[in-house]
């Protein structure tokens, strides 16, 4: 398994299952591991759809439990201005936007379907970006002697990616009791098929789960 993967599932099962935070914590020798959640795009044609309060509702869920450092998305928004994006795309882009927040991860998500009206449909889309990982090989005499270093005498390293996508259409018969599933097992008091904020909440949480279940694969 290389650096990078590890890093993912690291990071992934921090804010998935709170029971082995401090474990995996020690394990990156105390440092706390980070992500920072790009403005959502929404590209469901629904106007009335706030992309700011869905890209709030991701971070505070991504913040919940307190050992995964994730910036305020307006810290977010005031990086991405500062170089000049509306979001980072490009793995160059994704590189220096993880600098400037110091984060190891970008996460990345698309609402593409929305119906505002019981039964709800929401569609999500998410990349989680991990930044690249520079590494030199203590072996490799180019790096090791004298002479000057050319970055472009080798390839770069590829982003590495995890992706998922679904659409979560509450006219389905298991959609809807997957719902109330997760309603009584994370918040209780929620009702997910009467909300559209908790059913979107409910959207979200399955699919970063979806994400951790994916591999890293390189590319975007």
């Amino acid at each position: 398994m290389t650096t990078v993967r590890i890093q993912l599932g690291l990071l992934l099962s921090v804010f998935l299952f709170g029971g082995c935070q401090h474990q995996l914590m020690q394990t990156e020798q105390n440092q706390q591991l980070g992500v920072a959640v790009q403005p959502i795009r929404n590209e469901s044609g629904w106007a009335g759809l706030e992309a700011d309060r869905a890209t709030d509702m991701v971070a505070e869920r991504l913040a919940r439990d307190g050992n995964l450092f994730v910036p305020p998305t307006d810290r977010v928004r005031a990086a991405l201005a500062e170089l000049g994006l509306e979001r980072a795309r490009t793995p160059a882009e994704l590189d220096r936007l993880a600098d400037v927040l110091g984060v190891q991860t970008i996460l990345s998500v698309s609402i593409t379907a929305c119906d505002p009206y019981p039964p709800f449909v929401m569609g999500l889309e998410g990349v989680l970006h991990e930044r690249r990982i520079h590494e030199a090989n203590p072996l490799d005499p180019v790096q090791t002697d004298a002479s000057p270093f050319d970055p472009g005498a080798q390839p770069a390293p590829e982003l590495q990616a995890s992706r998922a996508g679904r659409v979560f259409d509450a006219r389905d018969a298991d959609t809807a009791s997957d719902a109330k599933t997760w309603s009584r097992s994370r918040v209780g008091h929620d009702a997910p098929l009467k909300e559209l904020d908790s059913y979107f909440r409910y959207a979200a949480d399955r699919l970063l789960e979806a994400l951790m279940a994916t591999k890293p694969n390189a590319g975007m």
